[in-house]
């Protein structure tokens, strides 16, 4: 299976824009490369929230600071 090419806001844009203008799913799908699956997400995030963009993920590096508590490995810092 090929990997996974992410649509970008542009693209997601244009995706729903030809969605409303009757555009098939399909179609669109073809149009951007991607597979139906994508296009179909996108119009469910679409409807849910009312935006295009991605959800935005944060990167956890510890549970908590790094000053004397206890950090994703269980380990604090020591002083």
């Amino acid at each position: 299976m090929p990997p996974r090419r992410k649509l970008s806001d542009l693209d997601r844009g244009r995706a729903i824009g030809w969605l409303q203008d009757g555009v098939a799913a399909r179609q669109v799908a073809q149009r951007l490369a991607v597979a139906p699956s994508v296009i179909i997400r996108l119009t469910q995030r679409f409807h849910a929230t009312g935006r295009v963009q991605e959800r935005h993920h944060t990167k956890r590096g510890s549970l908590h600071s790094e000053a004397g508590h206890a950090t994703k490995n269980g380990y604090g810092k020591q002083h």
